[in-house]
């Protein structure tokens, strides 16, 4: 039986790879539809090879400009605008399951509407577990549905977990790149430009991921995931710098025991995994060639140097809605980074004042971990941010 499946965030890279699997198995899966939020011209493409039911542009005002109006068709496929239909689209039980691959915390209205309707949902989406994982957990199991990594690093641990009893588990290893500033003297940093912190050296990814990348806030961000993924303490969650990015997680066992998962620097294999699951599907892209040399280095994270990921850790440890902040103060930092208003040292710097703020401010709600709550995190942050920086 073909499953039918959407993306969500169709147009940026985790959108490639997805559509790359679905060429790779048109006879297992049937495209249902797509969303952008403003990326028209790459949607008319994906729609003129894809052919999906029907599509959704979240910005009104881009489709206006484009279609001179709220609804457009091409082909056979409806075009709509507004976050109104993404939200039904997520709302469509024609689907089995939804691939969220929206950038930020745009992404966790979406992630929250697909469980309440009982659809599985692949989420490449990482925002949404840490702004509200508990919420989310607590929905799907309401709904009996399921959440499925899509990043590398928790597919992968997810994998590796598979038929593991978790009281056996005594630590899991995150691996990171390094980013682009891997061999960069500290006291370099704040001459760096946007244009070398979007140049990743071993994934090809959006803006925002790439600068997160950079500073390791992404890997902060991960390991929240991983928390409230795998229920695991955060003094068992380890990270480690691996620059060729072919380790995408591990896991050691109580006896000592570790174990890898290892694969190309391909993420069309676990959104494959996280589609097709529970079944393991053939690798119909690439696969390891062990007839050549292959490198693994494997060594400590320098925490001074890398300070965002200290303050993930910190904000993680602190619960609630700390790991939300620290995601929203870091989505206003990057941007006002791209826009070269601030430094890239900056980032790290206005990230510290503001969690010493947050922390400090007795009148805010810092708990109870509901939609509500985090739009009002979500706006906390910006203010702190923008008086920061003004």
């Amino acid at each position: 039986m073909r499953k039918n499946f959407s993306i969500l965030g169709a147009t940026g890279s985790i959108g490639d790879s997805a559509l790359k699997v679905l060429e790779n198995f048109k006879e297992n899966l049937n495209l249902v539809a797509v969303s952008t939020n403003k990326n028209i011209k790459k949607l008319i493409q994906i729609i003129e090879k894809h052919s999906p039911e029907y599509a959704v542009i979240t910005d009104k005002g881009s489709c206006q400009e484009h279609f001179n109006s709220d609804r457009a068709t091409i082909k056979n496929t409806k075009i709509f605008s507004g976050i109104e239909y993404l939200l039904q689209l997520c709302s469509d039980k024609k689907n089995n399951i939804i691939l969220n691959a929206v950038s930020g915390k745009s992404g966790l209205i979406p992630s929250l509407k697909c469980l309440e309707n009982g659809i599985d949902l692949a989420l490449a989406n990482k925002e949404s577990m840490v702004c509200a994982g508990p919420l989310l957990k607590k929905t799907a199991r309401q709904n009996r549905c399921s959440i499925l990594p899509v990043d590398s690093e928790h597919s992968a641990i997810f994998q590796l977990l598979r038929d593991k009893n978790s009281k056996d588990i005594d630590k899991i290893y995150l691996t990171a790149s390094g980013g682009p500033f891997l061999n960069l003297d500290k006291s370099e940093w704040d001459k760096i430009t946007v244009a070398e912190a979007l140049n990743h050296p071993t994934w090809k990814m959006g803006s925002k991921i790439s600068i997160d990348s950079a500073t390791m806030a992404n890997k902060g961000l991960e390991v929240i995931e991983t928390k409230e993924f795998f229920d695991i303490d955060y003094d068992r969650i380890k990270v480690l710098i691996h620059p060729q990015s072919l380790i995408h997680s591990m896991i050691e066992m109580k006896d000592g025991e570790i174990y890898a998962q290892i694969g190309p620097n391909d993420m069309a294999i676990p959104i494959q995994n996280s589609l097709f699951y529970p079944e393991i599907l053939e690798n119909r892209y690439n696969r390891f060639d062990f007839s050549k040399t292959v490198n693994f280095q494997l060594f400590p994270v320098d925490f001074s140097k890398y300070k965002m990921l200290s303050f993930a850790y910190a904000a993680g440890k602190n619960g609630g809605l700390y790991p939300a902040f620290y995601n929203c103060v870091n989505e206003r930092l990057v941007d006002y980074f791209l826009k070269t208003t601030i430094s890239f040292l900056d980032i790290e710097k206005y990230m510290e004042r503001a969690l010493d703020i947050f922390a400090e401010d007795r009148d805010v709600e810092k708990n109870d971990i509901t939609i509500e709550n985090v739009d009002i995190i979500e706006n906390i942050s910006r203010k702190i941010v923008d008086n920061l920086i003004k």
